[in-house]
Formats: C-alpha cells, sequence, structure tokens
C-alpha cells in the first residue's frame, strides 16, 4: 500500500515537473536532462559494480557530465574524446583480473544512458530554432506520450489477450500481443499528433516515429531489464519513489532519442540540417 501511495506521489510530483522543463526548454530542460543522464549513469555503474567488480565511479561520471559539452559549441566533443582517453588510462591503476568489465562498464555508462539522452536536449533546441517554441515543446512531447501510450497500451493489451512470450528469459510478463498493442496505440498517438498539432508532418514521419517511440522503445525496457537481472536486482535505484531509479523511469526514452533524432535531423525534411 505504501508502494502505490508513493508511486502516484512521486507522479503527481514528477509528471508536471517533466511537462513544465519541457515546454521552458532552453537551459532548464538542459539541467534537467543532465540530472537524469548522471542519475541513469550512477545507475550503470552501480549494477556493473555489483558482482564485485573494482568500478571506481567518479571518472566515469565527470567525463560523463561532460559530454553535453557538444550541445553548447562544435568543439564541445574534444573533452568527452579526452576524457574516454583518460578513462582508459585509470583503468590501468586497477588489478587485470576484471579489465574488461571495469572498462567496458565505466564507457558503456558514458554511451548509455549519457550520450543517448543528450540528443533529447538537441531535438527540442532544433525544433524551437526551426518550429518556432511551441512547435520545439509538441514535437518533443510527442516522443514522451508515444512511449507512456505504448507502455498503457502493451500492459492493457497483454493483461487483456496476451499469450505468446516476447523475451521470458529477461521479462516474463511480456508478450507479443501486448507489444503489438502498444505499437498499435502509438501509432494513432502520432496520428493524432499530426491530425491536430503538427500538421506539417508527413505520413512518413507518423509511421516511422510512432515505430521508434513505441516498438524500439520497448526494446530498451529489455535492455534495462537484462541490466538487472544480470546484477540481480528489481529497480536500478531508488532515486524516484514508488518507480525505482531514472533508469527504470525512463530507459524507453533513452533507447528512443538516438534515432528519434537521426531521423528528425538527418533523414526526414522537417528538421534535417
Amino acid at each position: 500500500m505504501k508502494q502505490g501511495y508513493a508511486r502516484i506521489g512521486t507522479a503527481l510530483v514528477g509528471l508536471p515537473l517533466v511537462l513544465g522543463v519541457l515546454w521552458a526548454g532552453s537551459w532548464v530542460f538542459f539541467a534537467l536532462m543532465l540530472t537524469v543522464a548522471l542519475l541513469g549513469q550512477r545507475e550503470v555503474l552501480n549494477l556493473v559494480r555489483r558482482p564485485g567488480i573494482d568500478l571506481p565511479g567518479w571518472p566515469a561520471l565527470v567525463v560523463g557530465g561532460s559530454v553535453f559539452l557538444h550541445l553548447i559549441h562544435p568543439s564541445g566533443w574534444i573533452a568527452p574524446i579526452v576524457g574516454v582517453c583518460w578513462l582508459l588510462a585509470w583503468s590501468l591503476r586497477a588489478s587485470v583480473e576484471d579489465a574488461v568489465e571495469r572498462i567496458v562498464g565505466q564507457l558503456a555508462s558514458v554511451i548509455y544512458p549519457v550520450l543517448m539522452l543528450s540528443f533529447l536536449v538537441d531535438i527540442r533546441w532544433t525544433a524551437e530554432e526551426q518550429l518556432s517554441s511551441p512547435g520545439g515543446f509538441t514535437l518533443t512531447l510527442m516522443l514522451f506520450l508515444l512511449i507512456w501510450a505504448t507502455d498503457t497500451g502493451a500492459y492493457y493489451t497483454g493483461k487483456a489477450m496476451g499469450k505468446t512470450p516476447f523475451a521470458p528469459t529477461i521479462s516474463p510478463n511480456k508478450t507479443w500481443e501486448g507489444t503489438v498493442g502498444g505499437c498499435t496505440l502509438a501509432i494513432l498517438v502520432a496520428i493524432a499528433f499530426k491530425m491536430w498539432w503538427l500538421p506539417m508532418l508527413g505520413w512518413t514521419d507518423v509511421v516511422v516515429l510512432a515505430l521508434v517511440g513505441g516498438c524500439w522503445g520497448q526494446l530498451g525496457d529489455l535492455l534495462e531489464s537484462s541490466l538487472k537481472r544480470s546484477a540481480g536486482v528489481k529497480d536500478s535505484g531508488s532515486f524516484l519513489p514508488g518507480h525505482g531509479g531514472a533508469l527504470d523511469r525512463f530507459d524507453s526514452l533513452i533507447f528512443s532519442t538516438p534515432l528519434y533524432w537521426i531521423y528528425l535531423l538527418h533523414i526526414s525534411p522537417l528538421l534535417a540540417v
């Protein structure tokens, strides 16, 4: 019961906060995404560290924070590149028995979730420049709602009709029926955005973005579940009462963001730069 109240309370506080920051954009959104990314990175490091691997966290967190510099200036890539080299050199300080796990764990924590989530800020800023502030907010909000719609559709469809396991060794409760239901609801949400809020979207955009936010996002949930099963934990952290950690709440968003960014800024004529 207490867990349920905590979950509801966190949602009542967190949802308006996220929507408000998303609407504000600019450096406010930058700060929130950087915070979520570093919290998620710390959770990745903790998941890798749990089996007893010697994995100092602060060097990776420093490098992770520097990744967001690429959003400020093109030369911002220099800092994380130098930082990655520093991480590799830092790994020489510890024993060689767990060298592979230590190096891969630290580098992976920089890519997932930090680098992947940084592209969401780029989407928000670029869309605001090219579509106006409301357009930038709406296009970014669309990704959030596609993921939430997919989760909702998958849960209720799976509960009502789910029979065929999707990934039984990772998440026994997920089914193919639920997956199809989630993707279907995501497509309907994308259609709604085109009809009422983003008429500039083409029908190809609708399908692709729905699949990226819906179907691909579900793989992000499975990825995070596999990490937790490997570490033998239920939640990635306890940052969000009733919801677990940052990875538990934003796993699908982290996984979907890079493809959403690639499509919008480099394939679709909507924001292609």
